[in-house]
């Protein structure tokens, strides 16, 4: 018996070590493998533009705070928190502390770093540095370069080494080569913005010699995606196809919801206002050193059930009380909104109104401001100086030229006929557009006498500073003789207009008529 039992004992042994070396090395190269794949998120805002407080669908900086925070928990060693840009301006509450305010509660979140977008150039280089000298993080811009000199801009690093679970990051900024002509020239004109792709094919085996494991551009550059098919196209989506190396892209700029795939790239942006954070999830091993797995996935803002930061809460209210005499102070009121759509090729009643203003407090003949410098509506009711800081937030100045009807019918041209900046608003004039015509023909023009514009007559024109000098492409503007920058706010006169007039009561009036080509039916022939 004894005899028997030992050998059972033996052939269950035989067997423990056969299923030992024929499963379990697959169970321990199965637990090697699971040690070896670390999982990193990478949790992004892009184009904040200054909205610390919670209104309608912006949560506000206090909940995106606290989202931020909470996503960072689920994974604290292995997460990144990045800004692509366009963080200070837009807001009150932000302009009229020149960004410092939302700096100040990035540092709060623990914001990693930023990418610099063309709105971080609309207070100047001097305020800019500021900005950056008052953050905990660095700012990001690789293709911005000195023109005299060629050098990289020195206020922004070109890219930045992270660690996480022993992962080796880096990270590329980008600014949109669209800065160069949608920011002010007086700022930007001594910078260029080079080839987004051309620079990041030359930095990337510069970053794989330095160890990086993995690489991010973090870019203050555009995309859009088909909400039917998914695809991705726009500027991030072109340097995702025309690089080399990179595992993931940060987009901005377009205030657009993004999320998939280009080139196997992840391509993510998380709209604006902080309505959403965008999400690029990584699983890297290390023992290959290859990204295994990557997506972009975006989540909306405000969930269910998220509360406010209390320590950003606090810093935002502490930022409120202090700019609360100038933001609140009542101007006058308004019977009716005054309306506005900055990308619509139309023009706005609160577009009209300050065209006349601009045209009235410097004597002109007539008036120019691009669509994209009136930012939004006023309600109507009150007017306050904080609604003009959300209508004109970039401290444009009114700026004459003496200009030919020939000059002014290439303002007009340009202004009306391109859809990508939306439609110039006038004042001075009367145009009557008609699209069934060639494109030399389609604008004719008089003038508030009636009498026809003269292609040959110099007009005194007033604008903005950002147009004169060639903003949106208005390039004509600098054709004009005897330019002059009268340095008055074009905010600080519509207020002062608003004052004098302490009503407003207006209608859109026949300044502008488009005449559409006529609606034929074509009747079959009897037989």
């Amino acid at each position: 018996m004894n005899k028997i039992l030992t050998r059972n004992s033996l052939l269950a042994i035989i067997i423990v070590l056969f299923f030992s070396l024929t499963i379990t090395p697959n169970s321990v190269f199965a637990a090697e493998s699971n040690t070896d794949l670390v999982n990193l998120q990478i949790l992004t805002i892009n184009d904040f533009h200054g909205a610390l407080i919670e209104n309608g669908k912006n949560p506000g900086a206090a909940k995106m705070a606290q989202c931020l925070k909470d996503m960072k928990a689920q994974n604290p060693s292995g997460t990144l928190i990045l800004s692509a840009g366009d963080m200070f301006q837009g807001s009150p509450d932000s302009n009229l502390s020149y960004g410092k305010t939302v700096v100040t509660v990035m540092n709060q979140i623990g914001f990693d770093a930023m990418a610099i977008g063309n709105h971080e150039f609309d207070w100047g280089i001097s305020t800019l540095k500021a900005r950056i000298s008052q953050a905990k993080f660095p700012y990001l811009s690789a293709n911005i370069s000195v023109k005299s000199t060629g050098k990289s801009a020195d206020f922004a690093k070109p890219y930045v080494f992270f660690e996480r679970s022993g992962v080796k990051i880096a990270v590329i900024g980008l600014t949109t080569p669209e800065t160069a002509y949608k920011s002010s020239a007086k700022i930007t004109s001594p910078y260029t913005f080079d080839d987004p792709a051309k620079i990041v094919n030359e930095l990337v085996p510069v970053l794989k010699k330095q160890g990086a494991d993995i690489i991010i551009v973090l870019s203050h550059m555009g995309s859009f995606m088909d909400k039917d098919t998914g695809e991705i196209t726009g500027e991030a989506s072109d340097l995702a196809r025309n690089t080399h190396g990179l595992d993931a892209i940060a987009s901005a700029h377009s205030h657009q919801i993004v999320y998939g795939t280009v080139n196997h790239v992840p391509i993510v942006q998380a709209g604006y206002f902080g309505r959403a954070v965008g999400t690029i999830n990584i699983s890297f091993d290390r023992n290959t050193k290859q990204v295994v797995q990557a997506s972009a996935t975006t989540t909306p803002l405000p969930y269910a059930g998220l509360t406010p930061d209390l320590q950003v809460k606090a810093i935002v209210e502490q930022a409120q009380t202090e700019i609360a005499p100038v933001k609140n102070a009542v101007l006058g009121s308004t019977v009716i909104e005054l309306s506005h759509d900055r990308d619509a090729q139309q023009l706005s009643l609160l577009g009209q109104l300050t065209a006349d203003v601009m045209r009235e407090a410097t004597h002109a003949d007539m008036a120019f401001e691009n669509a994209g410098g009136i930012r939004t509506d006023i309600p109507a009711g009150n007017i306050t100086m904080g609604n003009l800081y959300e209508v004109f937030p970039f401290d444009n100045t009114l700026f004459t030229i003496e200009m030919t009807g020939a000059q002014v019918m290439k303002v007009l041209q340009h202004g009306i006929m391109n859809s990508n900046i939306g439609m110039v608003q006038f004042s001075g004039i009367k145009v009557v557009y008609a699209e069934d015509k060639p494109t030399t023909e389609r604008i004719a023009v008089t003038l508030l006498d009636g009498s026809p514009l003269d292609l040959t007559k110099n007009y005194k024109v007033v604008t903005n500073d950002f147009m004169a000098t060639g903003g949106d492409n208005f390039t004509m503007f600098k054709e004009g003789k005897n330019p002059f920058d009268t340095y008055l706010p074009l905010r600080d006169v519509f207020a002062a207009a608003i004052k004098k007039l302490k009503l407003i009561d207006i209608k859109s009036d026949d300044r502008f008529i488009q005449s559409k080509p006529a609606f034929t039916i074509t009747l079959p022939i009897a037989a």
